[in-house]
């Protein structure tokens, strides 16, 4: 009995493992498409080959006539995205909001996400009719930091997608990067998989940095339509927000052949260097700001360059340390290094820790060159700015003007001496000031003159108004005579005019050193005359 047991469970794992291998995948502009005996899905941004195909897929008959479909094993591309430091999370509960599905192109709501262990999870579609045109989706929480890195070998390896050693890869060897770039994961990774059918590739788990998983994207990730790397490139590109510092570094001649996730706290662009064979990285070396092993400009050439040639192509690339192109220097050299003297400022340049500077102005760049045969020349500089008096290292390491009144100072608060005729108070340059007290007298003499008028002059005469009054009409019904009379002579009521003078008042008070003249008032009061009215008379 036991046997028979045993020979059914071989023969039930037997079967679940057919059905598991009988699953195909295609890979589409859209997605891989997974095909099974239980549905036909379409996966995007889950992985490729095992990640898709080891898909545990199953069907749930509802009594309504509908089906729920349960998949599980789904790796979660959130977890981790980013490292711990730069300050990104990510909760089980969000997984939901980053999952979408559609059928047909109508978004689906009904279903449930369950987190998993190890960085994965699982979910359920609910009342599903049919798996027609079923696409699930994962889209991300946030852009993933790139940290960018030039492969000296200068050829793209044959196997892209493992780890390297640091040794092989600039700027230096501390794995301090040329920049650190942000790439939009959600519209990089439809470009390349709509452009070229390349697909991330999901790996193994890694903790360093935070939980996360291992992965890559590069033309070795399917790449069903074969494009070439130059091609995956400037997809691939278009979804990093800036790429401004490279381009400033590079110019047309750097090429990121894989974007990816390794064991390391943020992800890392490796590229190549194409259509030149000689690279000179240059150093900021004595600015507090800037890490002595962060690149500030590269000079990048087919041949070694003389000492002349290189001068030139400094200036002309180091922009972040030459203020003005044009303005005239005067270079020197020896064997502790080369010096470019300005107006304002001077450079040392010295060895750092690749190749060497020529030794006298007919010798020529000494580069380190590796074995492959289309390597890169690679020679390392550093860079030393020296302000002159008046300013000081300020941002980007250029030169920045002190202070007024400053001939020396620390930065642009902190002055340690001063021009002439200032004076250095916690640590400010103020002007000396001398004070001249002057007193003026001024003597004011006031004249006041008296004025006499007569009363005459003072009274306004005003003439009598005449005034219509309401004619009064008689309305007697036995009047023999209807004609009117109207009398001129008006009534005239005459009143005395009264005008009172005032008497002279005559005020004196006295004035120091000087008589205060005598003010007349004069009071004038007129009384107005009684109007002179007309009355209009009827007569009867």
């Amino acid at each position: 009995m036991f046997k028979n047991i045993l020979k059914l469970l071989t023969l039930f794992a037997a079967c679940s493992a057919s059905v598991k291998a009988a699953a195909t995948l295609d890979y589409t502009k859209e997605g891989v498409l997974r095909k099974d005996q239980q549905c036909n899905i379409n996966f995007v941004n889950f992985g490729i080959e095992k990640d898709i195909s080891g898909l545990n897929v199953r069907r749930e008959n509802n009594a309504n006539g509908t089906f729920n479909l349960s998949i599980s094993e789904l790796k979660n591309g959130n977890v981790g995205l980013r490292s711990n430091e730069s300050g990104y999370t990510f909760a089980d509960s969000e997984t939901k909001n980053y999952v979408k599905i559609s059928q047909n192109g109508t978004a689906i709501k009904d279903f449930e996400v369950k987190p998993a262990s190890k960085g994965k999870f699982s979910l359920v579609v609910k009342n599903l009719k049919t798996c027609e045109g079923l696409t699930i989706k994962q889209t991300f929480k946030d852009d993933a930091l790139m940290n960018t890195y030039l492969y000296y070998s200068n050829v793209t390896p044959d196997d892209i997608n493992h780890p390297f050693n640091i040794v092989e890869f600039g700027p230096s060897s501390n794995d301090v990067p040329y920049d650190t770039l942000s790439w939009n994961m959600n519209t990089g990774l439809d470009d390349v998989r709509e452009k070229c059918r390349i697909y991330i590739d999901f790996r193994e788990t890694n903790n360093v940095g935070g939980f996360h998983w291992v992965w890559y994207l590069s033309t070795h990730t399917i790449n069903a339509d074969k494009c070439d790397n130059p091609t995956f490139y400037e997809i691939a590109k278009k979804s990093y927000a800036s790429m401004e510092v490279m381009d400033e570094l590079f110019g047309d001649h750097y090429n990121g052949y894989v974007i990816k996730r390794e064991g390391k706290e943020n992800g890392h662009m490796d590229g190549i260097l194409v259509n030149q064979k000689y690279l000179i990285e240059i150093y900021q070396n004595g600015c507090d700001e800037q890490n002595k092993d962060q690149v500030i400009c590269t000079i990048s050439s087919n041949k070694k360059l003389t000492y002349h040639e290189f001068t030139k192509q400094f200036v002309e690339n180091c922009s972040s340390v030459v203020e003005d192109p044009n303005e005239k220097v005067q270079w020197s050299v020896d064997e502790k290094g080369v010096t470019a003297k300005f107006d304002s400022y001077s450079l040392n340049i010295t060895n750092y820790n690749r190749g060497a500077l020529p030794k006298n102005e007919n010798d020529s760049v000494s580069y380190k060159e590796f074995k492959a045969a289309n390597s890169s020349g690679i020679a390392r500089f550093n860079v030393c700015t020296k302000c002159g008096d008046g300013s000081y290292i300020g941002e980007k390491c250029k030169c920045q003007p002190c202070p007024e009144n400053c001939t020396k100072c620390l930065d642009g608060k902190t002055c340690t001496e001063c021009a002439t005729g200032s004076e250095l108070i916690d640590g400010a340059c103020k002007i000396i000031t001398t004070t001249t007290t002057t007193t003026t007298t001024t003597t004011t003499t006031t004249t006041t003159e008296a004025t006499t008028e007569t009363v005459a002059d003072l009274t306004e005469k005003e003439e009598p108004t005449e005034v219509g009054e309401e004619e009064v009409t008689s309305d007697a019904s036995d009047s023999d005579d209807d004609d009117e009379v109207v009398t001129d002579e008006p009534t005239v009521v005459d009143d005395d005019e009264e005008i009172e003078e005032a008497t002279e008042a005559e005020e004196t008070a006295p004035v120091e050193e000087e008589e205060k003249p005598k003010t007349i008032t004069k009071v004038v009061t007129i009384k107005k005359p009684k109007t002179v009215k007309k009355c209009y008379v009827k007569k009867h």
